[in-house]
């Protein structure tokens, strides 16, 4: 007599391990986790990466931001574009397109936004 049983089980335990296993991470968590020495840079101001496509939100600490000397603030915000369009193209080979860094607050409201093509 053949037994099903075991084959049943080694079935039933590849379902669960392929339902338990994370999917591959998608073009924007992997945009996001390449911005960190960004925010490692500037650990103070930029407190995180919000990406969406081509548009990344950039989350920063407005009383910090505000007490920034001018000039450091506009250097940062340029960093950070070139940054983003770095990334963007390194996540993105051989595609083109027309990108926008927000920079907002912890409550959503933009405080700049900047364009770049690539």
């Amino acid at each position: 007599m053949v037994t099903v049983w075991p084959r049943r089980v080694a079935a039933l335990a590849l379902a669960l391990l392929a339902a338990c296993s994370s999917p591959p991470p998608s073009a924007d968590d992997t945009a996001a986790a390449k911005l960190a020495p960004l925010k490692a840079r500037y650990p103070q101001v930029i407190m995180g990466f919000d990406v969406h496509g081509t548009t990344v939100n950039v989350s920063v600490d407005l009383d910090q931001l505000v007490s920034m000397d001018e000039d450091k603030e506009d250097a940062m915000k340029a960093v950070a574009l070139k940054t983003w369009a770095k990334t963007w193209s390194e996540v993105h080979p051989h595609q083109h397109a027309s990108l926008t860094m927000r920079i907002i607050d912890f409550r959503g409201n933009q405080e700049s936004a900047a364009h770049i093509k690539v």
